[in-house]
């Protein structure tokens, strides 16, 4: 460890040393509470307040830290932030009320429940992922988090009593780079022995934290704590009891202590964040050299001894031959993580009512649908943000095709983003519709149908039409507003284009608030979700960006949502991250209706056009050649038109799709009150 400057710490310092000699104590200082930052959870279940971190004013979410001291309030049941490479440790603190609080903890989704007893440390890894449940809440406890790279961490709770008359050292032996002093219940003064003879000595109270760094190198130091309520005396120096009865007195502190490790071992590169800890506080890493094939020319690479993860990346893309594609892998920045979510653990329930979910807060439910062939329930994830005020009820869906899946990590960022102590009205959101479909990699339900032409389905029908009407009955009935994310299908790519009746003023605020590349006039009366809404006088939209059976990190359709639901006075968009940092169309073209054209035989499919590209009558849009290279068929735009979607499968049948193409309105056309297509 390298000496750290204490005047350059935030907190104010206390104890410091004035000798010119070597000392053990670099920094000990009383953190003040006025330095505490305090944060309500966003899915409004708890708060935290941070009391400490290493190193100083690190925002904890995007950069790496040594470790972090909080306090949090837990309200109700709810789900833990994963910190890869991190150990966590959580002390339950003792309440007020006659019951005692009780908080159970279920790691990796498995069935035991871990009973945390109050001021019994407990610690767990902090890639797990985490829930608790509460009963007798709120309640408060501390967190420590250590990142594991870097040493280990000794957390204790010491209860000290003592009489006022017989007033008595209470030592504790420090061996560590760095300890911290949480004083949980009581008072008492706090001093280090090799400062005794000119350190002012002030009282610490409960709620407040003493942070003291030393060099571990020096050899171990002593703390004396001294029991009781203490005055300063800030012109002498000393400290005088204050408390002068025989009443029995104590106080109940946590003591953590934190050791730097000395060994030189093989760490796992499980780092939250991807940016490197400062240089001064990373600790006991070998550095692992970057292992070369042997059949590379030896001209064109340095050897293993030259080259190491620490050596600077330009020389290691420099190292490469300009032959080999191999890349230098470039970690995700800070923002990549700004939309992890922290959604709380799900109950189960058999519809979905707005009104059983409570004020700013955010909720997860799996919401039965019907029962399959073991008799199980098929159920639907849901989750619920509902604001502190009245407002509209908006609801977005994904996956109703199992294999359409861009709107699941959309759902994800949408409600990471949301605050729920600022949104007004509720957010529900389904990221998975077709949960069979969603299992099998497919695009269909079970009983091989389409769910999108089954809307609003049938209580006695097949199994999707059964599917279909439960869904509209338990949870679709109960929005104003709903947007339906959808991706292309297998073998094909769309533009980023929304469906909508244009007809409807409202459908046509919400497909403008998007900003696609395209907007295509569709009436419904088709058997869609969209269509079934709609028919409800819930206003809805189809929104289709990018490809099958992948997450592809677009930006586009979450800002069109964040839109949405600024203009519906439900949550400012000021609060999400500047627009300007997703790119998305500048322009939107509308089409008054479209439709697919196919293939008339089968063969090897060439398609020319791309998406969202303006094309001209008589343009030649795509041939079928034989297996052998022959043309056999080409095809002509029969009109003028945008490519809204086209086949990306060169595997053609007789009757397969080529282009998806758009009739850009005139002005002045009047749109067609039924407007279909031919799916």
């Amino acid at each position: 460890m390298s000496p750290r400057d204490p005047n350059a710490h935030s907190h104010s310092t206390l104890l410091e040393s004035s000798s010119p000699e070597p000392t053990l104590l670099k920094v000990c200082s009383l953190v003040p509470e006025t330095d505490y930052r305090k944060q309500a959870w966003k899915n409004g279940l708890g708060t935290t307040t941070e009391i400490a971190i290493y190193p100083p004013n690190t925002d904890f979410k995007k950069d790496p830290f040594l470790w972090r001291l909080s306090v949090t309030e837990t309200r109700s049941d709810s789900t833990f932030c994963i910190f890869p490479g991190y150990d966590c440790t959580m002390i339950v603190l003792p309440n007020k009320k006659s019951e005692a609080p009780s908080l159970l903890l279920r790691h990796q989704d498995t069935e035991a429940l871990i009973n945390v007893k109050p001021l019994f440390p407990y610690t767990w890894e902090g890639q797990w992922t985490t829930s608790c449940r509460i009963t007798n809440g709120p309640i408060s406890s501390i967190h420590f988090m250590l990142n594991k790279s870097f040493g280990t961490a000794q957390s204790k709770v010491i209860t000290i009593g003592t009489s006022a008359t017989e007033a008595e050292d209470n030592k504790i032996l420090m061996v560590g780079a760095f300890a911290l002093v949480y004083v949980v219940k009581g008072s008492c003064c706090i001093s280090l022995d090799e400062h005794r003879s000119h350190a002012r000595t002030n009282a610490l109270k409960q709620g407040q934290c003493l942070y003291i760094e030393r060099d571990q190198e020096a050899g171990p130091s002593q703390m004396d704590i001294r029991v009781g309520s203490f005055a300063s005396d800030s012109t002498k120096g000393s400290s005088t009891e204050s408390d002068d009865s025989n009443e029995k007195v104590e106080v109940t502190l946590v003591v953590i202590q934190v050791a730097e490790s000395t060994a030189v071992t093989e760490q796992p590169h499980t780092e939250r964040r991807p940016s490197a800890l400062p240089s001064e506080i990373r600790q006991g890493r070998r550095n692992s050299s970057l292992v070369v094939c042997p059949n590379q020319p030896d001209s064109a690479i340095k050897t293993p001894e030259d080259i190491s993860l620490n050596t600077p990346r330009e020389e290691l893309q420099g190292a490469q031959p300009t032959w080999d594609s191999t890349q230098i892998y470039e970690p995700p920045s800070s923002a990549f993580f700004h939309f992890d979510s922290e959604m709380p653990p799900p109950m189960i329930r058999d519809r979905l009512v707005i009104e059983d979910y409570p004020l700013h807060t955010t909720s997860t439910a799996w919401i039965k649908m019907m029962t399959q062939g073991m008799n199980e329930w098929l159920k639907l994830p849901v989750i619920v943000c509902r604001g502190s005020a009245d407002g509209p009820v908006v609801g977005i869906t994904a996956a109703v095709h199992g294999n359409e899946l861009n709107g699941v990590p959309c759902i994800h960022k949408v409600a990471s983003s949301i605050d729920v102590q600022v949104l007004r009205g509720t957010l529900v959101a389904i990221p998975c519709v077709n949960v069979t479909g969603y299992l099998k990699f497919q695009r269909e339900f079970s009983d091989g149908r389409d769910l999108n032409r089954m809307f609003p389905g049938k209580e006695d029908g097949f199994a999707s039409q059964v599917y279909c009407f439960h869904i509209m009955n338990k949870i679709i009935s109960q929005f104003n507003y709903h947007i339906d994310l959808h991706t292309a299908s297998f073998g094909r790519v769309n533009s980023f284009y929304v469906r909508a009746d244009m007809n409807d003023s409202g459908a046509a605020m919400l497909a403008q608030l998007q900003k696609p590349q395209i907007i295509l006039h569709n009436s419904g009366q088709d058997g869609t979700l969209r269509s079934a809404a709609a028919t409800r006088g819930i206003k809805s939209i189809t929104v289709e960006i990018g490809n099958p059976q992948m997450f592809q990190e677009q930006f586009w359709s979450f800002m069109g949502v964040m839109r949405i639901l600024n203009k519906l006075d439900m949550f400012p968009l000021e609060n999400v991250l500047s627009e300007e940092k997703f790119i998305g169309p500048t322009t939107t073209i509308l089409c008054s209706k479209g439709f697919w054209i196919y293939t008339k035989t089968g063969g090897v499919l060439e398609v020319y056009p791309d998406v969202n590209t303006i094309i001209r009558k008589g343009d030649i849009i795509a041939r079928v050649k034989s297996m052998f290279g022959n043309v056999i068929e080409e095809y002509d735009a029969p009109c003028a038109g945008v490519v809204i979607g086209r086949s990306s499968n060169p595997v053609a049948m007789a009757g397969d799709r080529i282009i998806h193409l758009g009739i850009i309105k005139r002005k002045g056309e009047v749109l067609m009150k039924e407007a279909k297509e031919n799916y």
